[in-house]
């Protein structure tokens, strides 16, 4: 019960604080894509590929947030930017995909660590970290 109440949480405070802002995408797709896409692909193809550190979390799994999770951040961000919104700024897109990646990749490690709840913990973290590399 208490995954799907944050996942709620911060999809509304995503939406209602930073729905014209960077953080605010990046906070949702890595939740949505990145999360949403982990658990799918780590349930199909990662029963025989765990982390050695964990019995729940996959290397398929990690790899597909890390990948879905990029993807999505950086289409929307494109596409909002495309259609005029500013949300990127001044940023230059092969820079705005490696700030991307070094925020996806510290997030799939966040979704991997046993703190608190994934749907909360990774979208901060996401969050957080494009602000510090904006």
């Amino acid at each position: 019960m208490e995954g799907p109440l944050f996942y709620t949480f911060v999809l509304i405070v995503a939406t209602l604080l930073w729905r014209d802002s960077l953080p605010g995408v990046v906070a949702v797709s890595t939740m949505a894509a990145g999360d949403g896409m982990a658990d799918i692909v780590g349930r199909k193809f990662g029963k025989n590929n765990k982390w050695p550190f964990s019995k729940s979390k996959s290397i398929a799994g990690s790899t597909a947030f890390f990948a879905s999770s990029l993807l999505v951040s950086f289409g929307l961000t494109t596409w909002l930017s495309f259609t005029g919104s500013g949300i990127t700024g001044n940023i230059a897109s092969g820079d705005l995909i490696w700030k991307l990646a070094i925020v996806c990749f510290v997030s799939t490690i966040v979704e991997l660590l046993p703190i608190g709840d994934d749907n909360w913990t990774v979208p901060a973290a996401a969050a957080i970290g494009i602000l510090i590399l904006n």
